[in-house]
């Protein structure tokens, strides 16, 4: 890849290979729900197209989740029977509900932000796989780069149903959990004072909490989406960076390039990725592309990314990122926080790495058919597609330059150095 790929021939080259990328895996496989058969064939397909552009793919099987949903509805079915046993046996059953309760708040807040919980050993899981392959430097390498694109897509839940069901989504969901957190006091109160007052004004708490757990339960009983946006777009920028590496490789840089496998229920293919890799990572970079051809949308970069907690992006890849932003106006790029959900950024922040996530949002917040039976390969925007290819490709023309230091054992920037 060098300073050429701007040019109007080979972007466009460029973009119809990513376009076909694209249209193979939400079109001819379409959806690949995580640990499904359409998730295995995205993963072949994957495997086949790193080895035809003469890389070395690598197969990481891993256990996932099979639903996002799951460890939620799991946790409010336990507040409810918390709800239920609470006047049963005094204060026994009280301290056993507030018990029960306070673990399931603690379990929720880890859930949401990707980390362990003994209520994950309760819910199914099922094998999946990452694919990845390395695309070697042109010369002596200096720096690892990580481009990485989930392949498997959503259910087309009730609260992703419009803007308007979203935004239901962003209050009710966050009411679960503070419902949670009510019952919890409520129960410890309870459990001191023995009254009956307590448990008549838990009724409303426990109410939201029977709420949520049907909408948590509604999601199963709803098709994949054939996710064309998200994420087909991601993973086929990953297929066709390979292609493109293969012809013209950077410099120094060394590229890991990752499709993952069960983003959609808990980032599970990138935790098991970093969790494999972090050493030979620790002086690298991580860009993350997650659904990035939506109308409306241009190249749209995370400064932080957390539902309750929010985590920093790495300062020198927004620098970076914020200099082509000023320097490039006509590819419309801007930034914002990520609060709605996580992404495979969230992992790699968590091990430490320095990272940086492009999802396509719109200005005014709208992430195109996101989770939608609307996600499909008509819906795709070669406008986007253009703006975002130039973006991230010059961003890592950039890092190939060394305008992206490494960090010492103390955080501070310094040369770069592959270990």
């Amino acid at each position: 890849m060098t300073a050429s790929a701007a040019d109007p021939p080979e972007l466009e080259a460029a973009v119809d290979t990513w376009f076909r990328h694209i249209e193979h895996l939400a079109g001819v496989i379409g959806p690949r729900g995580s640990t499904t058969p359409g998730e295995a064939q995205a993963a072949e397909y994957s495997r086949e197209t790193f080895q035809r552009a003469g890389l070395e793919p690598q197969v990481q099987p891993f256990q996932s989740a099979v639903s996002a949903w799951h460890p939620f509805a799991l946790l409010m079915a336990i507040a409810l029977a918390a709800f239920l046993v609470y006047p049963l046996g005094g204060r026994i059953s009280a301290v056993a509900a507030t018990l029960v309760t306070a673990a399931a708040v603690v379990a929720g807040l880890r859930e949401i932000h990707l980390r362990e919980s003994y209520f994950r050993l309760l819910i199914p899981k099922r094998e999946s796989r990452n694919v990845w392959a390395v695309a070697p430097a042109a010369g002596q390498p200096q720096r690892r780069v990580v481009v990485m694109g989930h392949m498997d897509t959503h259910r087309t839940p009730l609260l992703f149903r419009s803007r308007n069901w979203q935004r239901f989504m962003h209050v009710v969901v966050p009411a679960g959990f503070i419902a949670l957190a009510v019952l919890t006091v409520l129960f410890a109160v309870g459990a001191l004072l023995q009254v009956q007052a307590i448990y008549l004004a838990s009724i409303a708490p426990a109410a939201i909490v029977a709420l949520v757990l049907l909408l948590t339960l509604q999601p199963e009983f709803t098709k994949y989406t054939p996710g064309a946006n998200d994420n087909a777009s991601g993973a086929a920028f990953v297929l066709a960076l390979a292609e493109r590496l293969q012809s013209q490789p950077l410099k120094t840089t060394e590229v890991w390039l990752a499709v993952t496998g069960c983003e959609e229920v808990g980032c599970y293919g990138a935790i098991s990725f970093f969790n494999a890799h972090r050493s030979e990572l620790k002086n690298g970079a991580v860009v993350v592309v997650d659904t990035v051809g939506g109308a409306g949308s241009g190249p749209c970069y995370f400064r932080s990314e957390g539902m309750v907690f929010q985590h920093h992006y790495d300062p020198g890849l927004l620098a970076l990122a914020d200099a082509i932003a000023e320097e490039r106006p006509e590819l419309g790029a801007y930034s914002r926080r990520m609060t709605e959900a996580q992404t495979e950024g969230l992992p790699a922040l968590q091990q430490g790495l320095r990272a940086i996530t492009f999802c396509g949002f719109t200005p005014d917040g709208e992430l195109p058919n996101w989770h939608q039976h609307s996600d499909t390969i008509d819906r795709i925007d070669r406008d986007v597609l253009r703006q975002n290819y130039a973006f991230i490709s010059e961003l890592l023309l950039r890092i190939d330059g060394g305008a992206l230091g490494a960090k010492n054992e103390g955080g501070e920037t310094t040369e770069p150095v592959l270990s």
